[in-house]
């Protein structure tokens, strides 16, 4: 099933931590996070090797003790087993990209 989603910025609601799948198969899903200012997700290992798009707002964005400042449509990538971490700065929107099924 072809699904076209267009104005990611508007489907889901800053609200603390919200997530919503908006595609998954056998490979890889695709999960819209909302973010509310302040709020910090804890060090902890990445369940897959992903991708993170910064679609609105500012993060930072800790990988393994190193400090990144994530800033609107920015984009880069961890890998699985990376410990990561987050403090909203603004309330943000972010799409992850998880690769499930390695080869």
């Amino acid at each position: 099933m072809n699904k076209l989603l267009k104005k990611l910025s508007n489907k889901i609601e800053v609200s603390k931590i919200r997530k919503e799948q908006i595609y998954s198969n056998s490979q890889f899903e695709n999960l819209l996070v909302s973010v509310e200012k302040g709020m910090e997700v804890p060090p902890q290992p990445a369940p897959a090797n992903a991708s993170l798009y910064l679609i609105q707002g500012k993060l930072t964005f800790d990988i393994e003790g190193v400090i990144h400042i994530v800033e609107e449509d920015d984009f880069f990538s961890f890998e699985k087993g990376q410990m990561h971490g987050l403090k909203a700065e603004e309330d943000s929107k972010f799409l992850i990209s998880r690769i499930l099924l390695e080869k």
